[in-house]
């Protein structure tokens, strides 16, 4: 790596920031109730909407990062002594269920083998296995395993089971690199952040909530939360010049231009090139004698989860990428040390997969 240079980062958390929203990061701040933040909030939950396949959820963007879209996901449709049930595909999964623990739910976990999805028959049997849940959730990529739910499959299952139970959905690896369809999956809340496939820094929390969802909230009356309450965010949704707390304005203007740029790309296009670049990404790491760590029938097109070619360290390999420019992520949990995790979402694009890949061959001695 040069003198100067940024590596790239093919990690699955802050993404390669495209040139068009660094510049927006360095325009001048705005007044967070001014008209000109409001235009891009409003643009933001506009195109948002579309991201995740809903003509009807209500968008919330505000600072914070994904693991406070957990929390309010759980917390604003969930009381303490509510079931909750949580469908976990890895670590995120799991990180449900220490949040609805903490905030006094009663937790079923469901967990799958690390790399393969919960059956959707278990779910349904875990559902019935006790009294009726409130709250159901899911992940749609777990950044730990690489396994794309299918959360078509499960959310009709959860729905059939559990009528009235509300439907979140983990989309932090997924939203604005794979398809969402809300409305069609039935499902109350999709959240992200915006760091990953939305391509901006880390920073902001953004959730979809359906009106199923916004109905639960307003039954629970008080809740354990004040700035995570969504009800207290209401009114900035539906006039953003009003002051709950103050936005971080910034990162709502790069978040726009993500988006417009998002919106010019087109979603069918947007998640076509997801798929080439992962297909391109894993075919060259193959070749340089890594091996999938994720069920092949699960694999996500935003993050490549990979075993370790034979006698190769973790910690070398990953230090040896850094080297020639390029940082990728060791494995967590059971799988710590035996992988790597890298990530290829946002605008990553042919050139940072050529890239990534003559890192891994020049730190393995290929």
């Amino acid at each position: 790596m040069a003198e100067g240079d940024s590596p790239l980062l093919m990690i699955p958390g802050p993404t390669p920031v495209p040139a068009a929203i660094r510049a927006a990061l360095a325009e001048p701040v705005r007044s967070h109730t001014g008209p000109e933040n409001a235009a891009s909030m409003r643009r933001i939950q506009a195109v948002l909407g579309e991201l995740v396949g809903s003509s009807r959820a209500r968008v919330h963007v505000f600072s914070g990062s994904g693991t406070l879209s957990m929390e309010a996901a759980v917390v604003n449709h969930a009381a303490p002594g509510d079931r909750v049930v949580v469908v976990s595909h890895g670590y995120f999964g799991d990180r449900f269920t220490e949040i609805a623990d903490t905030l006094g739910m009663k937790v079923t976990t469901l967990r799958s083998e690390w790399g393969r999805q919960v059956d959707p028959e278990a779910l349904r049997s875990a559902i019935a296995a006790g009294r009726p849940p409130s709250l159901v959730t899911f992940t749609h990529v777990d950044t730990s395993t690489g396994v794309l739910a299918d959360i078509a499959a499960l959310a009709g299952v959860a729905r059939e089971a559990a009528p009235e139970a509300v439907l979140v959905v983990d989309g932090v690896c997924a939203t604005g690199g794979v398809v969402e369809a809300m409305d069609a999956w039935d499902v109350d809340v999709v959240f992200t952040g915006a760091q990953k496939a939305l391509m901006t820094p880390p920073g902001l929390t953004i959730l979809a909530v359906s009106p199923r969802a916004m109905a639960r909230r307003a039954a629970l009356g008080r809740i354990s939360a004040y700035y995570a309450d969504l009800q207290r965010w209401d009114p900035v949704v539906d006039e953003p010049t009003r002051y709950f707390s103050t936005h971080a304005t910034s990162h709502l203007r790069a978040l726009e231009v993500s988006v417009e740029a998002i919106a010019g790309e087109g979603l069918e296009r947007r998640y076509a090139r997801h798929r080439r670049v992962a297909d391109a990404l894993r075919e060259g790491m193959l070749g340089l004698g890594f091996g999938l760590m994720t069920d092949p029938d699960r694999l996500a097109p935003t993050l490549s989860v990979l075993a370790l070619p034979p006698g190769v360290d973790d910690q070398r390999l990953r230090a040896g990428m850094l080297e020639r420019g390029v940082v990728v992520a060791g494995c967590l949990g059971p799988w710590a040390g035996r992988g790597i995790r890298v990530g290829h979402m946002g605008a990553v694009g042919d050139a940072e997969v050529a890239r990534t890949l003559e890192a891994a061959a020049g730190a393995v001695g290929r």
